[in-house]
Formats: C-alpha cells, sequence, structure tokens
C-alpha cells in the first residue's frame, strides 16, 4: 500500500489523501466532477466511507482509479457492482 494510505485505516483515508498520494492537482478533479475548487476541498475532507459510492466512484476516476464493489449475500453468492 502506499506510503501515506499505508499509515491509516480504510476508515480514516480521505480522498485528499488519495489526490495527493497520487500527485493529481485538484483543479483537475475539480474539471472532471464539474465543480470548484471549493467543492473538491469540501469533498476531500471526508473519509472515503461517508461519501456516497457515486461520487466516490466519480472522484476516484478523476484522479485515475477505479472502484468495484463486491457484495456477498447470506447464501454466498456474489454480486460485482461497479
Amino acid at each position: 500500500m502506499p506510503e501515506i494510505l499505508g499509515k491509516k485505516t480504510m476508515k480514516e483515508i480521505t480522498l485528499g489523501d488519495i489526490r495527493k498520494q497520487h500527485r493529481v492537482k485538484q483543479e483537475v478533479v475539480a474539471m472532471a466532477l464539474s465543480v470548484t475548487a471549493s467543492g473538491v476541498s469540501k469533498l476531500e475532507s471526508k473519509r472515503i466511507q461517508d461519501v456516497s459510492l457515486q461520487r466516490a466512484a466519480a472522484y476516484l476516476a478523476a484522479v485515475g482509479g477505479n472502484m468495484k464493489i463486491e457484495v456477498t449475500m447470506p447464501d454466498g453468492a456474489t454480486l460485482q457492482v461497479g
């Protein structure tokens, strides 16, 4: 795991941590999300788990990543989301 992210648990990681680790400028994210730099700043102060899945996926795409979610049902069946 990258150094900055390796010091935190998934519950502590913010979107800003991810962007900074991958050296993407805030302005690039703002343009991709069609929001202001202030909007990106507010979003980045949140832990990744506190952002909607749709918003997190869009943000991660803006920094060059993607998000995949696997759901395991009580019967053991799995569903791929994203």
